[in-house]
């Protein structure tokens, strides 16, 4: 009756693991999800739910098997980094996930889905994205490939995987995507036993010079524009280079120096290239204007110690995750990684593979469980609240889009609760109550949004506020500022020459519709059209 009783008890343990690699693979796969509606973010929003949800159970499911197994190893940690099977399972999620963002793009490629000179974005929101997610998973089919045993049907498969997502970097047009394919590139030709070292260090040289020519040259309006951004980010640290500016201090603070460039320099070329700026386009140099000189540091610090202990441990695993990790690297030095997912997945993942032989040697590993099972609980339950918070926003915006903003105000009041330091919804809501017709709440919403947010719409939002208010030496106020933030947008113009309308002022009406109808035309819209034919052509009567 005894061994009956184990035998049930672990037939039911390893019905639970076989449970559990199922979401092993499903994980990676959530960094890839399609663009959804009911979000405030279609495109990012329901993968990082997908990851956040899938995290909660895995860590719950790993917690209760190790606590209940009692002595069925079954599924347990090995020597070997996260642990063979774990690794497998995930690096088959990555690649199958991958593989069908690519034959995404191809699909996008083929309906001509795209703007001549323009990458694709895949279920991405840009093809930074695409370039990132597919340049990461790269390393996991390698693993693959070299993985399988026996089958040359199965290797041959797997190859083509990886041309596969080679061939979606390449249709991203992405540069840093470019430049990770080059890194793999010369990992591949450093393996090559059979050439000699002083050849391969040779190659090695000449494709990086190749590298720093090709990202210089190529699409230079981008790069100028990069560099135009790195030295206004520079400003910022120049003021407070050791504490930074606090968490958001780069949102908060970045277009108003925008602005007062432009305004000291209104002829610079860099005005063609100004737009809208959230993000540096490294990472580094994010952390550093908000926290100061020792947070990109330690950051650093974290990439060089994982990647060189991973390197050490020279298994297969390991070494996926350490070449993983330094493609991550890479795109921290020229995007926003740590935007999407996969970046931090790949780091943990990474940081788990470093660390989970010490865990072997930890003498408190139950406590250890009974803590992450807790944290998967309360981590659960604040996933619900907002999700549910989410849906409720989404579907408010969606109503007032459709032209009932004042039946929503009561929605938009007890969503303000949870949100109030969002500020994102601080500007939506803002926008709303603008077209409800409640301009001093409009205004009080909108002051509060510039406390967490410097942005050229908040700008021109206000401008429209004051308008309305008759507040006309407020609306000029903030229409300047919104032009010159961005001074190749036509909207605040308009702004202005109505206001000068409004106060009976001809002279700068007029003047402001000549420079209108002289302003030159970056991206042609309808909008620009519109403006262009009732201000730009019109004088005051």
């Amino acid at each position: 009756m005894g061994r009956v009783v184990r035998w049930s008890r672990k037939l039911s343990v390893n019905k639970v693991a076989w449970f559990l690699r199922s979401w092993y693979v499903f994980l990676p796969a959530c960094c890839f999800l399609p663009e959804m509606e009911g979000f405030s973010d279609r495109f990012l929003a329901p993968k990082w739910y997908g990851v956040v949800a899938t995290i909660v159970i895995i860590a719950a499911l790993e917690s209760g098997l190790y606590l209940f197994r009692k002595g069925h190893d079954d599924w347990a940690v090995s020597d070997s980094g996260m642990g063979v099977r774990r690794g497998e399972y995930f690096a088959w999620g990555v690649s199958v996930a991958a593989a069908c963002e690519s034959l995404y793009v191809l699909f996008q490629f083929s309906q001509q889905q795209w703007r001549m000179g323009a990458g694709l974005t895949g279920t991405f929101d840009n093809p930074a994205g695409l370039a990132l997610c597919l340049g990461l998973s790269l390393p996991f089919v390698r693993y693959l490939s070299e993985s399988l045993n026996g089958s040359s049907t199965s290797r041959i498969c797997v190859r083509a995987l990886e041309c596969l997502l080679v061939l979606g970097v390449l249709l991203s047009r992405s540069r840093t995507g470019l430049l990770c394919l080059l890194f793999y590139s010369l990992i591949v030709l450093c393996m090559q036993k059979k050439i000699r070292a002083g050849l391969k260090y040779t190659c090695v040289v000449v494709v990086c010079l190749a590298a720093l020519f090709f990202v210089w040259n190529h699409k230079p309006d981008s790069t100028s524009g990069r560099m135009f951004i790195l030295g206004r980010s520079w400003e910022l640290i120049s003021r407070k280079p050791w504490t930074g500016h606090g968490t958001g201090g780069f949102g908060r603070e970045y277009m108003w120096v925008q602005g007062r460039y432009f305004a000291g320099h209104p002829e610079s070329g860099y005005a063609w290239l100004a737009d809208e700026v959230r993000h540096p386009l490294n990472e580094f140099a994010l952390l550093w204007v908000d926290y100061g000189v020792a947070a990109p540091c330690v950051l650093l610090v974290c990439f060089v110690s994982v990647i060189v202990g991973l390197v050490r441990r020279k298994e297969r695993f390991s070494s996926v995750c350490a070449c993983s990790l330094f493609a991550l690297f890479l795109f921290s030095c020229f995007s926003y990684p740590f935007k999407y997912p996969l970046s931090a997945l790949v780091s943990v993942t990474a940081l788990c593979s470093l660390l989970c032989p010490v865990w072997l040697h930890v003498s408190i590993q139950k406590f250890l469980a009974i803590g992450l099972c807790l944290c998967s609980f309360l981590l659960g339950l604040k996933l619900l609240s907002e999700f549910r918070h989410e849906r409720e926003w989404s579907r408010v915006s969606e109503c007032s889009l459709r032209g009932w903003s004042k039946q929503m105000m009561p929605h938009y009041e007890r969503l303000y609760l949870h949100y109030k330091d969002n500020p994102y919804f601080l500007y939506n809501y803002a926008v709303e109550q603008f077209y409800a017709g409640c301009y001093v709440g409009a205004w009080r919403t909108a002051e509060e949004c510039r406390k967490h947010w410097a942005s050229y719409n908040l700008e021109l939002l206000s401008g429209d506020i004051c308008r309305k208010l008759e507040r006309y030496g407020d609306a000029l106020y903030h229409y300047r500022w919104a032009s010159l933030m961005c001074p190749v947008r036509f909207a605040p113009l308009e702004g202005m020459y109505h206001v000068y309308r409004e106060c009976g002022d001809s002279l700068h009406a007029d003047s402001v519709s000549a420079v209108i109808g002289a302003k030159e035309v970056k991206v042609l819209s309808s909008e620009v059209v519109r403006i262009k034919e009732e201000v730009g052509r019109q004088t005051f009567r």
